[in-house]
């Protein structure tokens, strides 16, 4: 088990977490450095690719795209409690507060379920409103960052289910939340450019969900159901391989049993593939911020994907 430190800028503490198996533990309370561009992972890509994100964070801390990160979530989930509206509501303005308190300017965030939510948490009050959220993917294209097709075929391959030297041609499945604005699917299209990429028919605007919403109400027929679509679809417009700019759709739809194999754009941009056998049946995701002495900062949901 590997262990990996941050010091979160939003909760003021530096967090010890474990990977795989994720146990996230205060070490101190107390000032972090100063944070005005902020690197927000999301919940789903820290629980399931704790490595990728410390590559990520060293990779935008080092060119200066950012000089922070928190761990937290954007508190999205919390709808899916039975007084989840009033959850969520409280934490999103303790979520204001420290971000107000620490002075960031600007999120960049992994998870197109994270850049919505904060989008519109921020939105409605005025010491935040003017706070810009950037999708990842956008950041890494505007740096220069393309997915090196050898690169892309090594993780391919090593997966197991498409045989070393066969053709990969990659069909993009895109995220609900970023219908309206298509910066995700724009910027994982610049990100893929070089490799082979064939539209499907629910694209952009017309994409459906990967089934981890259902899944998450307790729904798990109709969302494996959901997921297994996107790989019928694929293979519909002569795709071998799906590719995602969400680790929440990657993880959904490898589980439900998919007819093409899927990835995570980042999975092919730095060669690594997600060992999806060590996720566990819970995600812990953390909301807790410098207000309570407990020494673990987790919370376990059943079925996220």
């Amino acid at each position: 088990m590997d262990e990996y430190v941050f010091d979160d800028a939003l909760a003021k503490s530096t967090v010890t977490c474990s990977y795989p198996g994720l146990e996230a533990v205060r070490v101190n309370k107390g000032e972090t450095d100063e944070c005005t561009s902020l690197f927000f992972p999301g919940c789903s890509f820290i629980n399931y690719a704790m490595p990728l994100v410390q590559s990520v964070y060293d990779l935008l801390h080092g060119a200066g795209e950012v000089d922070g990160v928190s761990l937290l979530c954007c508190g999205k989930i919390l709808e899916y409690e039975g007084d989840g509206g009033v959850q969520r509501a409280a934490f999103e303005q303790e979520f204001r507060n420290h971000i107000a308190q620490t002075g960031i300017k600007r999120i960049v965030a992994a998870c197109p379920n994270c850049v919505r939510a904060l989008r519109k948490l921020l939105a409605v009050d005025e010491a935040t409103a003017g706070i810009e959220v950037v999708p990842l993917p956008r950041v890494l294209v505007d740096m220069g960052y393309t997915v090196d097709p050898e690169t892309a075929a090594s993780v391919v391959y090593a997966d197991g289910r498409i045989e070393e030297g066969t053709p990969i041609t990659f069909c993009p499945k895109d995220s609900c939340p970023d219908r309206a604005t298509g910066e995700f699917a724009d910027s994982l299209r610049e990100i893929m450019a070089g490799n082979a990429l064939v539209e499907p028919k629910f694209a952009r605007k017309r994409s459906y969900c990967c089934g981890s919403r259902p899944r998450a109400a307790g729904h798990y027929d109709l969302g494996d159901k959901m997921a297994r679509r996107h790989g019928t679809h694929a293979k519909e417009v002569g795709a071998n391989a799906l590719v995602t700019p969400c680790i929440s759709c990657t993880f959904s739809i490898m589980g439900a049993g998919c007819e093409v194999p899927v990835f995570h754009y980042l999975e092919l941009l730095f060669g690594w593939n997600i060992p999806w056998y060590l996720a566990e049946g819970y995600m812990k995701l953390r909301f807790l911020f410098d207000d309570d002495d407990s020494a673990r900062d987790v919370r376990s949901y059943k079925g996220i994907g």
